[in-house]
C-alpha cells in the first residue's frame, strides 16, 4: 500500500483569492468617482468633511483595539472606508463647529458601532449609518438645547448660534422642495442624474454612484438583489401615494445607500431570498418615512434612507433564519 498523508483542515477549501484588505480597497476605489465629484462641486468644504471623518475613524479603531488588547489593522482599509462613507452621507457644511462633530462621528463609527459591538465582520449595525444617525440626533438635541444654554450664559452663543447648520445644506434638497419646506424650482431629472448641488456629498451625481456600482459588480463584491428591490419598492410605493417616484429615486441618497451601505457584507442577509426581503423592507421604510414623517414636525426625512437600513439591519438575523437553505440530506 502507498503511504499517503491526508491533510485535514476546516473549510473553506476553495478560495477566490479575495482578502478583507483587497475587498475594502476595492470599495474605496468604487467610491472615487462620487468622491471626486463632491470635491469638484464643494471644494474645500468637502475636503474638510472627508478628512475629519476619516481621521476620526482611524483614531477610533486604534483606541478601541488597544483597549481590547488587540493590534490595530489600519492597512486593511476598513476604518478608512467607514470614515469615507460617513463623510459622503453628510451635508457640505464646513462650519467651524461642525468639523469636531464630524471627527467625533468617524471616531464613534469605528470605536463603538464596529469594534465595541463585535468587531469587523461581527457588528450587527452598519457603523457609518449608525454614526450618521447618532450625529443627526446630536444635532437635533443641540438645536433644542441652544436657547436654554444661551439663557444661562451668553458665552455659549458663539458655539450654539449656528448649530442648526450641522444639517444645513448649501442648497435646498429636492426632498425639501417636494415637502414644501423650501420654495424653489425642482431640479430636472437630468441634473439629479448628472450633477446636483443639493443634499449630501453622495447626492451630487447618480452617474458617479452607478459607475462605482458597476465596478463592485464586476469585481464580484455585491449582487444587485438589494439595490434593485429597495429602489423598485420605493418607486412603486411613492407612485401609489401620488408622489413623483423618479424624484424619490434620484434624490435623498437612496441609490447610494442601497448600493454602498445596504449591501454591507456583515449587516445584510446571506441568501438571495433574504436579500430580496431585506431590500423590500428598506424600500417600504424609505417611502413611509419620507411620505409621512418628513411632512410632520419630525425631520426624519433627512435621514430616511439611513433609518430604513439601520432598522432592517436589526432584522437580518431573523431573515437569515427563515430563509436558510435546507441542509443536504434533511427535509425542508
Amino acid at each position: 500500500m502507498m503511504n499517503t498523508k491526508l491533510l485535514v483542515e476546516d473549510g473553506p477549501h476553495l478560495h477566490r483569492g479575495v482578502s478583507v484588505k483587497s475587498a475594502m480597497w476595492d470599495v474605496i476605489v468604487a467610491l472615487i468617482p462620487i468622491t471626486l465629484t463632491s470635491l469638484i462641486i464643494f471644494d474645500f468644504e468637502a475636503v474638510l468633511i472627508i478628512v475629519s471623518c476619516i481621521v476620526g475613524a482611524l483614531l477610533g479603531e486604534v483606541v478601541a483595539r488597544v483597549v481590547k488588547g488587540e493590534q490595530p489593522r489600519l492597512s486593511d482599509g476598513s476604518a478608512m472606508l467607514t470614515g469615507l462613507i460617513l463623510a459622503l452621507t453628510l451635508p457640505p457644511t464646513a462650519w467651524w463647529m461642525a468639523i469636531p462633530s464630524y471627527f467625533m462621528g468617524g471616531f464613534v463609527a469605528t470605536a463603538i458601532f464596529r469594534e465595541l459591538m463585535g468587531g469587523l465582520g461581527k457588528n450587527p449595525l452598519n457603523p457609518a449609518i449608525a454614526s450618521r444617525i447618532f450625529l443627526l440626533i446630536c444635532r437635533m438635541a443641540s438645536v433644542y438645547a441652544a436657547p436654554f444654554l444661551v439663557g444661562i450664559s451668553p458665552a455659549f452663543k458663539p458655539y450654539l448660534y449656528d448649530i442648526g447648520s450641522l444639517d444645513a445644506f448649501s442648497k435646498a434638497t429636492p426632498l425639501m422642495i417636494m415637502a414644501g419646506k423650501v420654495e424653489e424650482a425642482m431640479p430636472s431629472y437630468r441634473d439629479l442624474f448628472l450633477l446636483n448641488e443639493g443634499g449630501s456629498l453622495a447626492e451630487t451625481s447618480i452617474l458617479a454612484v452607478l459607475i462605482g456600482c458597476a465596478y463592485l459588480v464586476y469585481k464580484g463584491h455585491i449582487k444587485l438583489h438589494i439595490p434593485l428591490t429597495a429602489i423598485g419598492t420605493t418607486f412603486v410605493v411613492t407612485a401609489i401615494f401620488g408622489a413623483d417616484p423618479i424624484y424619490h429615486i434620484l434624490s435623498g441618497g437612496l441609490i447610494f445607500g442601497a448600493i454602498f451601505m445596504a449591501t454591507d457584507w456583515a449587516t445584510s442577509p446571506i441568501t438571495n431570498k433574504g436579500k430580496v426581503i431585506f431590500g423590500i423592507g428598506i424600500g417600504l421604510l424609505v417611502a413611509i418615512l419620507r411620505l409621512i414623517f418628513f411632512n410632520q414636525t419630525l425631520w426624519v426625512g433627512v435621514g430616511a434612507v439611513a433609518f430604513a437600513i439601520l432598522i432592517m439591519n436589526a432584522f437580518v438575523p431573523f431573515i437569515d433564519r427563515v430563509t436558510a437553505r435546507t441542509k443536504f440530506g434533511e427535509r425542508a
